[in-house]
């Protein structure tokens, strides 16, 4: 990647478990009240507990806003999430049934995603910049673009796979030797996404009163229907406090 250091996200990557405190119901059986945990601020690249994946216990969070996000909020995981970067969230990290999803700030697009080395190109800050963008791309299979709702936003929402038959050691990214398709960047989060062989990528573009929001959802071809099921639950938890 180009200097200064920039980081790919994508699912995988070794699993190390920290016990987190989550929140719980109190005596009057009040709402538990979202807590910010202590691994939301872990935004940088150095340093184990940005690239390890801490465990995260049941409960609900808030998120703040930082440089992958515009806005706070809220989600609320079960049992055997984990955490990346502060802000990377996923079940069975670096295994075949790896799903997760992360919000992010997405300012760059690479006009070639086969291409390791290619110089992204910069999108327009409205929802439709970055759709178009998306849609124009070569290399991705894209669906049609769904008028959506997210943490409570008007979205847009738009699938990408890795199209079948496409020769990706044609694509390999050339400093970290990976199979896929290089998306976009984020200059805010200094991450960039690339798109594996076998994952579906849901993309939401938000827009959070006029500021565009990204969340990306990834699931592969070996997501059990539960696994789907606790996803989808934590998707329709999350409250953007925008």
């Amino acid at each position: 990647m180009n200097a200064p250091a920039r980081h790919r996200v994508v699912a995988g990557g070794a699993l190390i478990v920290a016990a987190l405190a989550g929140c719980t119901s109190d005596a009057t059986d009040k709402a538990p009240q979202p807590v910010t945990p202590p691994w939301a601020s872990d935004t940088t690249t150095s340093g184990r507990s940005s690239v390890a994946h801490l465990a995260i216990h049941p409960g609900t969070y808030r998120i703040p806003a930082s440089a992958w996000s515009q806005a706070d909020y809220t989600v609320t995981f079960r049992e055997g999430w984990s955490v990346q970067y502060g802000h990377v969230f996923s079940k069975h990290a670096d295994q075949d049934d790896e799903l997760g999803f992360y919000a992010v700030v997405v300012d760059e697009i690479f006009t070639d995603p086969c291409r390791g080395e290619a110089v992204p190109k910069a999108v327009g800050s409205r929802v439709a910049d970055l759709v178009t963008a998306l849609l124009e791309q070569p290399g991705p299979t894209k669906s049609t673009p769904e008028a959506s709702v997210f943490g409570g936003y008007p979205a847009t929402r738009i699938d990408l796979e890795v199209p079948q038959g496409l020769d990706l050691a044609k694509c390999r990214l050339a400093e970290d030797d990976v199979m896929g398709l290089q998306v976009w960047m984020s200059t805010p989060a200094d991450k960039y996404f690339v798109l594996l062989p076998g994952q579906r990528a849901r993309v939401y573009v938000v827009d959070v009163r006029g500021k565009r929001q990204v969340f990306l959802v990834a699931t592969g071809a070996r997501t059990s229907a539960t696994d789907n099921a606790e996803l989808a639950a934590a998707l329709d938890s999350i409250r953007i406090e925008g």
